[in-house]
């Protein structure tokens, strides 16, 4: 008992001098407690404003592409490659996206019918990444199309009373973000040419002609700036949006530093200094909060794949409960993905799991080849992908092959195993003669998603279990 209790003495007294030398290490940062408040405020500041900002640079990124403006409709013609940097985008649907500002006026949002070549599936966010609309067959027009009406907070002029899905929405600036997914017999460029058939225009202008921009010529960064600079994308995004009463608190905290509604932003080279320290800091947990989540979410009792579709306690993704918001859920949850459904649902159409760790147990590393077997009978109705992303930035890895991923449609040209299943390799270097399925990692350490669309009843019963991360080399 002496042995023993000599040791919780020891291990005390190195808590209490390792937790005084960490206070000391953060007192050496700062010249005076003002700074040490600010830098405060402003790591608070990104984690509670993280939905936001990442839709918000989502906006700024596309914005830059040539021909891109507010109801101009950007609309790959095939699945993104990995010079488009989004966070944690698929590589096998095309996407359409659009952006808008009600500052303007009320928007028309006119969605095609359902046909035999392609379906839109996707959603309508505020300012906050809170969807407002489904559209599609998921959506109000259940797949006979339709003209929603996005309206602006506190919009008084005349309205149209008939013909219309009216979204009263709570912010100014609206975004967009579809997927056109092909027909069971049809092409990339059926579903291209589909999307064309859409149109977003402000209303009284239902004669104008839609824009469409392809934007798989262009480069593309709509990553969040974890430095200075993403204090910067917070007061841009406040001083346009109305402050809901729920950020009242938070909105006090950031006029301290000097980010208000109305008035410029001009921090001295001191400030930007803490505030570099801040966000990198707001980084480093977020990214820690994410594995901590997927951790938690394991779907099979003996694989590390992690459900990581997680909601709050409505089933959405909001994280606003009776008596608070949970600020560090939102934040791990909207920190690697982006646009969830309003609400998930029991059985959700698509689902997303990533491994945690390989099949002997440890983290991905960079450097390492990795393959994952999927079976002949993996439970997706429409089709599964297999995504590989720069873990630090959960963004598509650049590579001379412009490949981020595999999946059922690349199959006619990639090596089938004997049995029906494929294996899909990662890493910096191709397997010999299996080019065709390897995604390049260029020495990144890779965080990856198994995406299946329309899972079926053996992956909601369990009775198929999918087989972990198996390290080559």
């Amino acid at each position: 008992m002496k042995t023993k209790h000599l040791i919780y003495m020891a291990f005390a007294l190195v808590t209490i001098l390792t937790s005084c030398h960490q206070q000391e290490e953060v007192q050496k940062r700062f010249n005076s407690l003002e700074e040490q408040v600010t830098y405060q405020r402003a790591f608070e500041a990104v984690v509670w404003a993280m939905p936001a900002t990442a839709i918000y640079r989502l906006r700024e990124g596309f914005m830059e592409l040539p021909g891109v403006d507010n109801n101009v409709v950007v609309a790959y013609s095939k699945p993104a490659l990995s010079i488009h940097k989004a966070i944690t985008a698929n590589t096998a649907t095309p996407y359409i996206t659009a952006y808008t500002d009600l500052r303007n006026g009320p928007v028309v949002l006119d969605i095609p019918a359902v046909s035999e070549k392609a379906s839109l599936y996707g959603q309508v966010v505020d300012a906050w990444q809170s969807t407002i609309a489904g559209v599609g067959p998921s959506g109000a027009d259940k797949g006979n199309g339709g003209k929603y009406l996005l309206i602006p907070p506190g919009y008084e002029g005349d309205l149209p009373t008939a013909g219309y899905f009216p979204i009263q929405c709570t912010t100014y600036r609206i975004a967009l973000v579809f997927r056109s997914i092909r027909g069971k017999n049809a092409t990339d460029e059926d579903a291209y040419q589909y999307t064309q058939t859409m149109k977003m225009y402000y209303l009284g202008e239902e004669g104008k002609e839609t824009k469409f921009v392809d934007g798989i010529p262009h480069k593309l960064q709509t990553l969040p700036r974890y430095d200075y600079r993403a204090l910067e994308d917070i007061h841009a995004i406040f001083s346009v949006e109305p402050v809901l009463e729920r950020d009242k608190v938070m909105m006090g905290m950031l006029a301290t530093i000097g980010i208000e509604p109305g008035k410029p932003f001009n921090p001295s080279g001191r400030m930007k200094e803490i505030f570099d320290m801040a966000a990198k800091d707001a980084y480093d947990y977020m990214h820690n909060l994410v594995y901590k989540h997927h951790e938690e979410g394991l779907y099979w009792e003996d694989r590390a794949w992690s459900f990581v579709m997680r909601t709050d306690d409505v089933d959405g993704f909001d994280f606003i409960a009776d008596n608070r918001i949970e600020l560090d859920k939102r934040a791990a949850a909207w920190n690697f993905f982006t646009l969830y459904p309003k609400k998930l649902g029991k059985r959700p159409a698509t689902v997303y799991l990533a491994p945690i760790e390989d099949a002997d147990g440890n983290s991905l590393k960079a450097g390492n080849l990795y393959k994952i077997n999927i079976p002949k009978d993996i439970p997706a109705k429409q089709f599964w992908s297999v995504t590989v992303y720069d873990d630090e930035t959960f963004a598509f890895i650049d590579n001379e092959l412009g490949r981020s991923g595999l999946g059922l449609f690349n199959t006619p040209d990639m090596e089938m195993n004997a049995d029906g299943s494929v294996d899909v390799y990662f890493g910096p270097e191709a397997p010999k003669g299996l080019e065709s399925n390897w995604v390049p990692t260029s020495g990144k350490k890779p965080y990856v998603w198994l995406r299946l669309y329309g899972p079926d009843e053996a992956f909601w019963y369990k009775s198929f279990v999918m087989p972990d991360v198996e390290l080559v080399k």
